[in-house]
């Protein structure tokens, strides 16, 4: 690599920090995520002021009761000192409110520095004047390094903040001019180390970001079924625990068993791709006609289905296991010489409804589901006792 080239990629290389064009193409990406980091670093700066706002107000104080009692010592401590609470409050209000106001907060942060900046320089320069070390001087200085930056801007203006503050106080102060070029050094290096730490933080931030919601999204897939979208036993399992935990007032629930009439015959006579797609249909209209009752639906397992419905008399669930079988002989899939069907067994109702609860009820519907095969299939069983419509069709080979 030739010296032109080094330069150039150096000069690249630090406009794409000082720019935050990693933000713009991480707001290009995954503008939420964006957004959620720039909310995050408002928060910690309000955070700060807080923090900040006490302290400054206990050194207002001080400064008052213990500082030099001239006309500079005595606004700078009172500027302190009524700033601080003022900001305080401001901030507290706007950043935990039901809804946290940012913009408002950026306004508030800006003010807030400023005002710090000045009372900052005032105290600093009466205790100049008294011959001591301008301990506030320095003060601000560690408290504004220490804010946290959202954008180039912002970076800027702090800047600025520190770059007038040091030439204000080189000037009250009779520096001599190698200070102002000092000043001037540190400003410019405060921009960048800033942009740098931004950078990082923020790259940091939005990785960790991307990790999580990829970890949220495998977690969802294999709570899943492929072939259907539907849970399987895993996610279903899961949500029931969800449900019984967070929901108090559950009075009753029951599960709705679905088993497709020998359908291993369906598999041996046409296939797996034609059986995919039979299990894709037949999902469809359980999907449909149960969208109105419950949100917990799975794939049980190869040709099983499992509805979990809640608040429901034994009249109506039964009302809604027989417009599940009526939708699938309805759709007429054909199979062999007829068409395709379903048995579904009923659970009866447990209004214990815990963690335990789940595989009781699974146990009862699958018993329930045994009593509606061995009644000839393409009918449901509830409490013992199959429900066989006079207009049935019979399942295909049976």
């Amino acid at each position: 690599m030739n010296i032109s080239s080094f330069i150039s990629e150096s000069i690249e290389n630090a406009k794409y920090v000082i720019t935050a064009k990693y933000a713009k193409d991480a707001e290009t990406e995954d503008p939420h995520a964006f957004r959620m980091l720039i909310e995050h670093i408002q928060m910690k700066n309000a955070h700060r002021i807080i923090i900040f706002s006490v302290f400054s107000f206990i050194c207002g104080i001080l400064c008052l009761i213990f500082g030099e009692h001239s006309a500079v010592g005595i606004i700078g401590g009172g500027i302190l000192t009524a700033a601080s609470p003022l900001f305080l409050w401001l901030t507290y209000k706007a950043a935990y409110a039901d809804k946290p106001v940012f913009n408002t907060l950026r306004i508030i942060s800006y003010l807030y520095w400023i005002s710090i900046a000045v009372g900052s320089v005032l105290v600093s320069v009466s205790e100049h004047l008294a011959d001591k070390t301008p301990y506030f001087f320095l003060i601000f200085f560690a408290a504004v390094v220490s804010v946290p930056i959202v954008s180039l801007y912002e970076s800027l203006f702090f800047a600025l903040v520190i770059l007038l503050t040091t030439v204000i106080y080189g000037i009250t102060t009779e520096k001599g001019f190698l200070y102002l070029i000092s000043a001037l050094a540190i400003t410019i290096a405060y921009l960048w180390l800033s942009s740098v730490i931004r950078c990082c933080y923020s790259s940091i931030w939005l990785g960790r970001r991307r990790i999580e919601v990829t970890e949220e999204r495998c977690i969802q897939l294999s709570h899943k079924d492929a072939l259907t979208g539907l849970l399987n036993k895993p996610g279903l399992s899961d949500k029931f625990a969800e449900l019984t935990a967070q929901n108090n007032n559950i009075q009753n629930m029951s599960v709705i068993l679905i088993d497709i009439d020998n359908f291993r015959l369906f598999n041996h006579m046409n296939g797996y791709d034609k059986s995919d797609e039979c299990l894709y249909r037949v999902c469809n209209c359980i999907r449909i006609v149960s969208k109105q009752y419950t949100e917990l639906i799975s794939r049980f397992g190869g040709d099983e289905f499992v509805l979990i419905i809640e608040n429901k008399a034994p009249l109506e669930i039964v009302k809604i296991a027989e417009q599940l079988r009526q939708s699938v002989e309805t759709m007429a899939q054909p199979f062999g010489k007829g068409i395709v069907t379903v048995s579904i067994g009923i659970s009866g109702i447990s209004e214990k409804v815990d963690r335990t609860a789940y595989g009781e009820l699974l146990k009862d519907a699958d018993r329930q589901l045994a009593i509606a095969k061995n009644s000839g299939k393409n009918c449901l069983a509830f409490n013992d006792r199959p429900f066989i419509h006079d207009n049935r069709r019979p399942a295909a080979g049976y």
